[in-house]
């Protein structure tokens, strides 16, 4: 920045203008660091004013800096309200909703109209040192809204996220686990995403595959297959995971349970004859079919062996929901991440940030405590902060299909990583040895490393860096 700029930026701040109504929205750091009264995350909801879309096409978010501006005042007025002196935005999303839902006779007519600017924010409300001065490291969102390198971008959205996702999934109540030939837990074939999020809350895991469809999973075990923003396959086996893979995501309450029911009379764990008392099934290869008008359940039995002196008996074990017509096979389609030195960051010894574009946040387990994690590959899993920025990396055994041990060491190589103990307490002569596992606690970065044994030796199972 200028100097000139960074002078008016000091008097534009002088204690005089602290003295105002409202505590200004900082555009650069204080000097001293300020104290946070309060950190707060706001979502403002604002109904377009139809003569301004009139003005304007239609187009919702071509009014984005208005209500953004109004949104701002509405946290300045908290803030003054908390006794801050200032307010810094950490975060600042907007979304527009630009929906009609028509009426269930098939008329053209509009039922309801939905267009909408969602302006969600993270805001340090903060008190002033003596020295109001302000630096010239800028704030991630200025007093106009806008990030310090500002693109414009329209984007429709039904209801973005808020808040704290996982704490929102735990508080959502699931609606009753019910399996029709169309439908689970009252998602029907051919459903919105809309329907889907509203029924069933956030959904644990997300990913993209390379026929076009995306994925949400619940839980570990309830997946929706999603094609042109409407729900084709609803399946207990999506398999895409492994079992390393769905251990990555947290278990749900909500829909890790055995308690869904068919007809009324089928659960889990019912003998295949039991099943077919209340079921027309039809065998069809290694499964069993119920056929609906325009969709089919598929149900899956495995053979337990309950007694050595009894024959294997055949129990329920899962469901699928699929078109009357065969889908495509499922394959992930993983981002481009060549943008991020995976290999350098791992040396410890590189500053470099790294923020995460949009088009890398498509595969993503997201209900984690510690907050979401994208999937680069089926072996590396990086954090990020509310800005998109980098601030983890896990590096795993495949969480997708089978992979040997050659093959995980080669991946190994690929980021220059050592495979066995003995060669990374080398690297890192620093860290802390727990026998089948290393640490190191160094600043404001912490690693740590798994490995198969207690030997010298013993192999890498899996490495998480913070930092």
């Amino acid at each position: 920045m200028k100097f000139s700029h960074y002078i008016v930026c000091l008097a534009a701040f002088s204690p005089a203008t602290f003295a105002n109504e409202l505590p200004p929205i900082l555009d650069f750091y204080p000097l001293c660091s300020p104290q946070t009264i309060n950190t707060a995350n706001d979502k403002m909801v604002y109904d377009i004013d139809p003569d301004l879309l009139k003005s304007s096409n239609g187009d919702v978010l071509s009014h984005r800096d208005a209500y953004v501006q109004q949104a701002l005042v509405e946290i300045q007025r908290k803030a003054s309200a908390a006794g801050a002196d200032a307010v810094i935005i950490d975060r600042l999303t907007v979304g527009g909703i630009d929906r009609s839902i028509a009426l269930q006779d098939g008329s053209n007519r509009a039922k309801s109209n939905t267009q909408q600017i969602h302006v969600i924010t993270t805001a340090q409300y903060v008190n002033l040192c003596d020295d109001t001065q302000l630096s010239s490291d800028p704030t991630p969102y200025n007093s106009k809204g806008k990030a310090v390198s500002y693109t414009q971008t329209t984007v429709k959205l039904t209801m973005p996220n808020e808040g704290n996702v996982l704490k929102q999934a735990q508080k959502h109540q699931a609606p009753d686990a019910l399996i029709t030939t169309d439908s689970a837990y009252g998602i029907h074939i051919g459903d919105s995403v809309d329907d889907l999020l509203l029924a069933l809350g956030p959904h644990s895991i997300q990913l993209q595959l390379d026929n076009g469809a995306s994925v949400y999973g619940y839980g570990r075990s309830l997946w929706f297959v999603i094609k042109d923003n409407r729900v084709a396959m609803i399946t207990q086996d999506l398999g895409l995971l492994n079992g390393h893979g769905q251990n990555q995501i947290p278990l749900s309450e909500n829909y890790d349970s055995d308690n869904w029911v068919i007809a009324n009379k089928v659960h889990q764990g019912d003998e295949l004859n039991s099943v077919k008392a209340h079921l027309a099934l039809k065998k069809q290869g290694d499964v069993y079919s119920v056929s609906g008008k325009n969709s089919r359940l598929l149900l899956t039995f495995e053979d337990y062996n309950e007694s050595v002196s009894q024959e294997a008996v055949s129990r329920l074990n899962s469901f699928a929901i699929l078109p009357l017509t065969t889908i495509d096979e499922h394959q992930v389609n993983f981002g481009n991440f060549d943008n991020i030195d995976i290999a350098t960051l791992l040396t410890l010894t590189s500053p470099q940030a790294y923020t995460l574009q949009p088009q890398q946040l498509s595969n993503q387990i997201q209900l984690i405590e510690s907050g979401a994690k994208v999937l680069v590959n089926s072996n590396v899993l990086l954090g990020f902060d509310r800005q998109g920025v980098v601030n983890s990396i896990k590096i795993t055994e495949s969480m997708f299909g089978a992979q040997t041990m050659s093959e995980f060491n080669a991946v190994l190589a690929s980021y220059n990583l050592p495979t066995i103990k003995s060669e990374l307490l080398a690297r890192y002569p620093n860290a802390e040895d727990n026998f089948d596992n290393i640490m190191l606690t160094e600043g404001g970065v912490m690693l740590s490393i798994n490995f198969d044994s207690y030997d010298d030796d013993a192999q890498l199972i899996d490495l998480t860096l913070h930092f």
